[in-house]
């Protein structure tokens, strides 16, 4: 991810540019946006700097949306960006020679939609930007550890329902699911050490597998503490247990929040691309 966020706007139309534009910076202020009208101006760009998100149209005046998308992919900043299509005829589309779509195209958006369903599906793959609330499911039974997890979520102004008990947070995802066949839950975040009858792997397994919500549907983040001088991190056990990240207690605020943004914008991105 470059260091500095940045979206590419190609599109012919300079009205349909100018309100993209507008949009996107007023919601999206610390998001560098740039937008051409042409394949020239976007190649030009591509190859200077690294995006996010690429939009472009299908009809550019010097050349087609997909030529320009197959030498964008060829550049070595942005050959593996994500790439959306703009239009309001992609059912017949005509692909490139030899060109492979979906390696190619990362999502089609159709412009009959409107211009700020489009903001919102970017600003929805973005993940940082996103208006949505973050709601999270806390899993912890240590008094100090929870003290100082929801002490964070809490200056930070981010939504939690908290369990000390894995059986518990269970038959609440459960019901979350039974309301609306959906996780309405962003992430999860569990310690390793609970009950004697259920851990966090052992939890983390459950969710994965009896309940089938997968890394995209629910991240999860698993709270541990630091190994001993004579002891090694068990990666295997962490990630084979369906864990997306962990991180050492004592939590540091900066670390977590920035791995909560992570796993959330896992979540949104997904939910952008298969609504």
């Amino acid at each position: 991810m470059p260091a500095k966020r940045r979206l590419l706007l190609i599109d012919s139309s300079d009205s349909a540019r100018t309100i993209l534009f507008k949009e996107i910076s007023s919601r999206a202020p610390e998001l560098d946006i740039i937008a051409c009208g042409s394949g020239k101006e976007a190649m030009t760009a591509a190859k200077r700097f690294e995006f996010e998100i690429i939009t472009t149209g299908i009809s550019l005046p010097d050349t087609d949306g997909y030529q320009l998308i197959e030498e964008i992919r060829q550049t070595p900043k942005n050959k593996d960006t994500a790439i959306f299509v703009v239009s309001g005829d992609t059912d017949t589309r005509v692909m490139g020679a030899g060109m492979d779509d979906t390696d190619a195209v990362t999502a089609y958006f159709d412009k009959a939609e409107g211009h700020k369903s489009l903001v919102n599906f970017i600003l929805n793959f973005l993940g940082t930007y996103n208006e949505l609330p973050i709601k999270v499911l806390y899993v912890d039974k240590s008094a100090t550890s929870t003290a100082i997890t929801t002490g964070i979520l809490d200056k930070n102004n981010i939504g939690y329902t908290h369990f000390s008990d894995a059986a518990k947070a269970l038959d609440c995802l459960k019901q979350d699911l039974a309301a609306d066949a959906n996780c309405s839950f962003d992430l999860m975040i569990t310690d390793l050490m609970l009950t004697s009858k259920m851990n966090g792997f052992e939890l983390i397994q459950t969710v994965r597998n009896e309940l089938e919500l997968d890394y995209l549907t629910l991240p999860i983040l698993l709270l541990t503490i630091e190994p001993g001088e004579d002891e090694r991190t068990d990666f295997t056990a962490i990630f084979g247990a369906g864990t997306n990240d962990f991180i050492t207690k004592p939590v540091d605020e900066d670390d977590l929040l920035a791995r909560l943004q992570t796993l959330v914008n896992i979540k949104r991105q997904s939910e952008a691309l298969n609504p």
